[in-house]
């Protein structure tokens, strides 16, 4: 049975995170009601709250209360927990699958496998059957979002990196034996590590190639150095993403981007323990969990790359980009047998409860298809790939 019910608890959240003090705010031309949120670290809906509005518009002249920017850090509120309908497609056998990853079609699976008598390596299943077919082999690879490119092993310092569906062969890089990130293009990165007398002051340098642009063998070049962090990816064709501090002494690790060109940084947020750094699909927002910090900075939360307030979702667990404006979340609930699904919309401010899972996720072994339109998982039940099909006004099996 198709539902959907707006997140009960939104009200309450918006009460409780909207602070006691405001000050006069003069709306000027530019402004919105979505720019001015994210200046002061609010949701739409919060801010509409706070001054009883009812739509989104504005008119310059227009006084607004406006909290200070620049405050603590929100933490989650508990959530409630309506009761919806189990529902999950199994597209594969049992016991196949890890780390599933979407074609850019959004019509195939790849996955990870050792079939009973069968070598281990990369397989593909249709994302609507409900019985495996097609099923076809490559070597251990390692695929870009959208399976475009892989990367396969050749040694300890070196790697092939190949265009899948292409006919030419492939171009040898030297990746010194580390996983890469692909860029949408066909560019990579990877990590090298130094040494350190402490693990959260290890050295990571990043390393650039750009493998179909070359005749022969691929060049590298070192592009940044951080300090007990890691490299996530991408943004676009000349920018990464990653973690870490700038100097080893800092107290707290940055997301920060660093551009392809010229090597210069940006920091976004700053956190204690960072994880769950994920770019919105046209890189322009990024997603991150700050744990073990003080208290009032840790949870997840949003911020822009172009720079500007940090937001805080009103809950905790493991997210995905849906679309570029919102994200499916499996809130953090420890002792429940299945999980289920939220979904926030992060240039809003509200939240929906969309499924409760048929089981766990295994491992948080998961990913939304390019579209956007589907999710899939690797079942902790049987170890099968289940696929969901996501709508605007609901979840259908």
């Amino acid at each position: 049975m198709k539902r959907r019910s707006l997140w009960a608890g939104v009200l309450l959240v918006t009460l409780w995170t909207v602070p006691a003090s405001a000050a006069p705010y003069t709306v000027k031309p530019g402004d919105t009601l979505y720019s001015l949120a994210r200046l002061v670290g609010l949701t739409v809906a919060q801010l509409q709250t706070l001054n009883s509005l009812t739509g989104t518009g504005l008119k310059v002249g227009q006084v607004l209360e406006l909290p200070a920017a620049g405050g603590p850090l929100a933490s989650p509120p508990p959530l409630d927990r309506p009761d919806l309908e189990p529902v999950a497609g199994r597209v594969s056998r049992a016991g196949c699958c890890a780390h599933p990853v979407w074609t850019a079609d959004s019509a195939q699976l790849l996955f990870l496998d050792r079939p009973a008598g069968r070598e281990v390596g990369m397989y593909s299943v249709p994302a609507d059957g409900m019985e495996p077919t097609g099923l076809w082999r490559l070597p251990p690879t390692l695929l870009s979002e959208g399976g475009l490119y892989g990367l396969q092993p050749t040694g300890p310092a070196t790697a092939v990196a190949l265009q899948l569906g292409a006919a030419s062969a492939g171009v040898t890089v030297p990746t010194s034996g580390r996983d890469a990130v692909w860029s949408p293009g066909g560019r990579l990165a990877w990590p090298t590590y130094g040494a350190a007398d402490r693990n959260d002051w290890t050295p990571l340098t990043v390393l650039t190639a750009d493998p179909f642009r070359m005749e022969a063998k691929a060049a590298s070049r070192p592009l940044v150095t951080v300090y007990g962090g890691r490299l996530v990816g991408w943004l676009n064709e000349d920018t990464l993403l990653l973690t870490g501090r700038l100097a080893r002494t800092d107290a707290r690790r940055s997301v920060l981007t660093v551009n392809q060109a010229t090597g210069r940084t940006r920091v976004l947020a700053q956190g204690q323990l960072l994880s769950g750094v994920r770019p919105s699909p046209d890189g322009t927002q990024v997603l991150f969990r700050v744990t073990l910090d003080a208290a009032g900075r840790n949870g997840m939360f949003v911020v822009p790359t172009a720079g500007g307030a940090v937001w805080p979702l009103p809950t905790f667990g493991s997210a995905r980009w849906q679309d570029n404006a919102r994200l499916l979340v499996v809130p953090y609930e420890p002792g429940l047998a299945s999980h289920r699904l939220l979904r926030v919309d992060v240039m809003l401010g509200q939240t929906e409860d969309l499924l409760s899972f048929s089981d766990k996720i295994a491992g948080d072994d998961w990913q939304v298809a390019p579209d956007g339109t589907r999710l899939a998982y690797v079942s902790a039940r049987d170890r099968a790939l289940r696929v969901l099909t996501l709508l605007d006004e609901g979840v259908l099996p």
